[in-house]
């Protein structure tokens, strides 16, 4: 158990530290290359690093064979025995690991759970005819099949989406037009249409899992505002410059009234996450897709799972190879090694070296040669 739990630490480092080259250059192609895609692509190219950081213990192995020479073998693909490993320092920042996760995860659910409790039993339901005529007509136009609750709230002051299964949208009793509600409701709306809510649970398990990776919380962050700007997009495709300045006037208006207010847990919400890029994005063309490079960089991502297997494979007989070297060592009694390969070791040997194996994370193969000290060699004979 200790053995496995040392080789999913060791999985996870070396899936965070191949990410957090991925993060650094997705951030590098989006501030230089990735601006002129669209909103959608900059969002949704980040979920290549978040699968990839939430799959960090699928790995597919490539087995293939090297042919070496005996004298090769013999210098090239030496395992000792007698080298003892202590995985004890492992084995500690695993336990760590794994008590830090639960502490974050435990605290993160109870806080979202209680928030989501609270706002949901002090919300009421919305009178207004008006209100839930342009509500029903945004379903219909938007072909959400998914049932979400409208209800109004005095706890929050954002619009505000919320809820994995059973879903809401919270109103504000703000004074909002008609012309107003309908680009607050369609915003909302559009957030569950893009299964944002989802991803932000996706992208907090990650965090989570993660959570000793400072640039997991810069992507995390990132990923919330390229959220907003993708929402935006699709709220105005296809909408003329009018009503593109009727949607940055709702906005701006509706970060007034949520001056200083800070949204809740794994919550969409109609506030001022960086007003002044969302401006600049409403205003903007709509970029290029990118299909493209996404589907290059998903390739890249898949091939990163890929683990090489080589396993040496001797050109000569193995028991000749195993007769030969225990004829040396008959004829030099001074030497200080015997040397065997696993297949044909005797049980003993070939037991130590299982063990050893397994406390390093190795499946042991046919051909590993086994260096063992000859005066260990005959002690375990006796």
């Amino acid at each position: 158990m200790k053995n496995y739990m040392i080789q999913v630490f060791e999985k996870l480092i070396q899936t965070t530290i191949i990410c957090s080259f991925g993060i650094c250059l997705l951030l590098f192609l989006k501030r230089y290359l990735f601006k002129n895609f669209s909103k959608k692509f900059n969002y949704y190219i980040w979920l290549i690093i978040v699968f990839r950081m939430l799959l960090f213990l699928f790995n597919y192995t490539i087995s293939y064979e090297i042919k070496e020479s005996e004298s090769d073998i013999l210098i090239n693909n030496i395992n000792q025995i007698n080298i003892s490993t202590n995985n004890n320092f492992i084995l500690y920042l695993t336990y760590l690991w794994i008590l830090v996760a639960v502490v974050i995860t435990a605290y993160t659910f109870i806080k979202y759970k209680r928030f989501k409790n609270f706002v949901v039993d002090l919300s009421y339901d919305i009178e207004n005819s008006d209100v839930n005529c342009i509500y029903k007509d945004l379903l219909k136009e938007l072909n959400i099949k998914k049932n979400i609750h409208l209800r109004g709230s005095d706890e929050l002051i954002s619009p505000a989406g919320m809820g994995l299964f059973k879903s809401y949208i919270f109103l504000p009793d703000y004074p909002y037009s008609k012309d107003e509600l309908h680009w607050v409701l369609r915003h909302e709306l559009m957030h569950f249409k893009n299964k944002d809510i989802l991803i932000k649970f996706i992208v907090m398990f990650v965090k989570l899992v993660h959570w000793f990776n400072p640039l997991v919380y810069v992507m995390s962050n990132r990923i919330n505002l390229d959220c907003e700007l993708c929402c935006d997009e699709s709220v105005l495709d296809g909408c003329q410059l009018k009503e593109k300045k009727e949607y940055a006037l709702v906005l701006i208006k509706s970060i007034k009234l949520s001056k200083n207010y800070q949204g809740g847990v794994l919550t969409t919400e109609f506030n001022k996450t960086n007003l002044e890029k969302r401006l600049n994005s409403i205003v903007k063309k709509k970029g290029r897709s990118g299909i493209f490079i996404c589907i290059l960089v998903s390739i890249i991502s898949i091939i990163s799972f890929v683990e090489v297997d080589a396993q040496i494979k001797v050109d000569k007989n193995s028991d000749e190879v195993t007769r030969k070297n225990t004829e040396v060592i008959k004829n030099n009694p001074n030497d200080q090694f015997q040397t065997f390969l696993y297949k044909d070791a005797p049980p003993e040997i070939r037991k130590i070296y299982e063990e050893k194996c397994k406390a390093n994370g190795i499946v042991p193969k046919d051909f590993d040669s086994i260096e063992i000290p000859t005066k260990y060699y005959n002690k375990l004979k006796k």
